[in-house]
Parts: C-alpha cells; sequence; structure tokens
C-alpha cells in the first residue's frame, strides 16, 4: 500500500484546523507505515507519550511506540479475553476481564502490581464495563442493573451508585465502552448514543452517535469511527469535522496519536499512518 490523494487529504484535514488561518501552512505527507494483526478492535489504547496498547491474536497485551514498533509483551498467566485497556496513565494500566470479574493492574514496564477481583468486594453486581476514576477509584458499569456505580478499593465499598433504568432501554442497550475523561464519564452504547455523567454519577446529556464501536478523546475533541469516516467532535462547541477513509479497507475505532499519528483498525488488523 502506497501514499496517495487520500492519505495527504486526510493528514490536511487532520493536523489542525486553526492553521488554515495562516497565510502559508507546511503540510507533511501522511505515510502508511505497515499493518500488524490484531485479535481486538476495541481493547486498545493510547498513553501519554504516544504509546500504543493492543492485543494480539494470543491475547496477549502488547506496548508499540508510536511508529508502531514493539516494546513490551504482557503475557498473562491464565488465558482470557480482556474486555479493554486503560493505559493513559503509564505508571498504572488497567486491564479488566469481564468473564471473571477481574481487574488487573501493570506498570510501566507492562509488570502485573496487583489483580482486583470484584467477586470478592461488596460489589454484587456483575460489572460488564470498568473504567480508573481520576481519584484512583473504579467506574463499573452493571448492565443486568443497569447501574452506574464508583467503587473506592481501599474501602472495598461503592462510594456512588446511580440507577439508569430511567434513562436505558435495556431491551436494546448494548454497552460498548466507559471512560472518564476531564471530569466527565462517557458511557458508549452501540444503539442508543454516548451517555455522558458528570464525576459524582449524575446524568447530564446524551451524544447521539450511534453505531460505535469505540470511541476515543484527543485535546478537547472526541473521536470515532463510523461508516469509514473519522469524526472529531469538540467536547464543549459541540463543531464537528470528518475524515474520509480509504474505501479499500473497513475500519470501525481508531487511535489519534499527539505528534500525529493515526491508528486504523479494521476487525483483524491495525494499519499506521505516520509523517516524516
Amino acid at each position: 500500500m502506497k501514499a496517495n490523494t487520500y492519505t495527504f487529504i486526510l493528514w490536511l484535514l487532520l493536523i489542525t484546523a486553526p492553521a488554515l488561518a495562516q497565510d502559508t501552512i507546511q503540510v507533511p505527507l501522511l505515510h502508511y507505515s505497515h499493518s500488524i494483526p490484531t485479535g481486538s478492535a476495541t481493547a486498545i489504547s493510547l498513553d501519554r507519550a504516544g504509546n500504543v496498547y493492543l492485543l494480539d491474536k494470543n491475547m496477549n497485551v502488547l506496548r508499540l511506540d508510536a511508529l508502531g514498533r514493539p516494546i513490551d509483551t504482557f503475557s498473562p498467566p491464565a488465558r482470557g479475553r480482556f474486555n479493554s485497556i486503560h493505559a493513559w496513565n503509564p505508571m498504572k494500566i488497567v486491564l479488566f476481564y469481564e468473564g471473571s470479574q477481574q481487574l488487573v493492574l501493570l506498570d510501566r514496564f507492562l509488570r502485573p502490581i496487583s489483580t482486583t477481583d470484584l467477586l470478592n468486594l461488596d460489589y454484587y453486581n456483575t460489572a460488564k464495563l470498568v473504567a480508573p476514576a481520576n481519584d484512583q477509584g473504579y467506574w463499573l458499569f452493571d448492565e443486568t442493573n443497569a447501574t452506574l456505580s464508583k467503587l473506592n478499593p481501599s474501602m472495598r465499598e461503592i462510594a456512588v451508585e446511580t440507577p439508569l433504568n430511567l434513562l436505558l432501554n435495556q431491551e436494546q442497550f448494548d454497552a460498548r465502552q466507559l471512560r472518564e475523561y476531564q471530569n466527565l464519564v462517557y458511557l458508549l452504547d452501540y444503539n442508543s448514543g454516548i451517555f455522558v455523567f458528570d464525576n459524582l454519577g449524575n446524568y447530564k446529556t446524551k451524544l447521539p452517535h450511534t453505531g460505535l464501536h469505540y470511541m476515543g478523546f484527543r485535546g478537547n475533541e472526541l473521536y470515532f469511527v463510523k461508516e469509514n469516516k473519522l469524526y472529531f467532535q469538540d467536547l464543549y462547541s459541540q463543531a464537528t469535522r470528518v475524515l474520509e477513509l480509504s474505501a479499500d479497507k473497513e475500519y470501525i475505532s481508531a487511535l489519534v496519536g499527539e505528534d500525529h499519528q493515526l491508528y486504523l483498525f479494521s476487525r483483524n488488523s491495525m494499519d499506521i499512518y505516520f509523517t516524516k
């Protein structure tokens, strides 16, 4: 696969709209680098240093540098599928197994720090999704009881619990992702959109973006892939820009690096683009 017209246009749109007000724009080309087989297009993450985290075909966690070169691997002692990876804080990487209800913490060398079994805590529901909170706790979403909760692991108790049965259509609800970002909590439902809560678990609004597998955040923007287009929406002004992706691949998720790297995921691989 070679750099072509669509990748140039993609990069032109991606590298900041504010630059369009300048008289002269230096626009580097976006180049395809290589592809990596993956075990999931949604158990993915970026850390603050720009490293990429994903699962390989054997359910090992891989850490790649910004150019897609392997750095470290975590091979779990028990085979199982991680439902999510949260690596924004590279000093405490959070992995979640829905099947065993376990939270696994890794350090910056991908060495295990601790394992927390939710079944052994005073949490009597079954978590569908888990995400780290900014205050060292964890947000939990239980699909059976339609409840958003916040776990205080040091006290081994639930500090916040918000029933969502009046918000959600449980027969159609298909929860895919949970994330706290800039003191707001985002719950992605494939069929209904993105539900937004404050950091006390109070409902604020819903973003009507349906059919999404994954959502990411960069600066003040939310981004996601839908119908092979990459959307960026400002979290405060709601201004939106859309990037057409290659028709040669069916992309369903993306990670956007801070240094203009773009990682596009199909169901079985990640395509890496970068600038020289």
